[in-house]
């Protein structure tokens, strides 16, 4: 499997998911943002979705990819910029690569105006199912099961 990242984030009750590929800047997020709205019930198959958008656009060469910038996310969410989406937003971050899936929590850093990531990270099996990922995204957003909320 070609490495990519599907992130997931709740912003104002609402979930939007966003799949990513590796650039050489670093994570590069594809176009397509979803906006769930059935909320947790609608994540699995939104999650489904973004995986296959990662997966064939990273078969294409590079200038044909679908890619998204900087304001992708935030106009999906009906925001003016990266730092007003980043307020009261919590998101789930899943690296997929060949060896393991990496999941991470970030959290605002509003004097920054970012988002940025937490201390606990999980590793998972690279065959770990995207029903499985769901779960875990859903209990990191929700910081439960002790140590996500930091």
């Amino acid at each position: 499997m070609s490495p990519h990242q599907i992130s997931v984030y709740q912003k104002d009750d609402r979930l939007y998911v966003a799949a990513s590929l590796p650039s050489r800047t670093g994570m590069q997020i594809l176009a397509d943002v979803q906006i769930i709205p059935d909320g947790w019930e609608g994540l699995l198959p939104a999650m489904e979705r973004a995986e296959a958008l990662a997966l064939s656009e990273s078969a294409k060469k590079p200038a044909a990819r679908q890619m998204g910038d900087a304001n992708t996310l935030p106009t999906a969410a009906g925001c003016k910029s990266f730092a007003q989406f980043v307020r009261g937003t919590v998101g789930c971050v899943m690296v997929r690569t060949p060896d393991y899936v990496l999941v991470m929590r970030q959290v605002e850093d509003a004097e920054q105006g970012v988002l940025v990531g937490t201390p606990r990270q999980q590793k998972l099996p690279a065959k770990a199912s995207l029903e499985l990922l769901a779960r875990h995204a859903r209990t990191v957003i929700e910081g439960q099961e002790g140590g996500w909320t930091t």
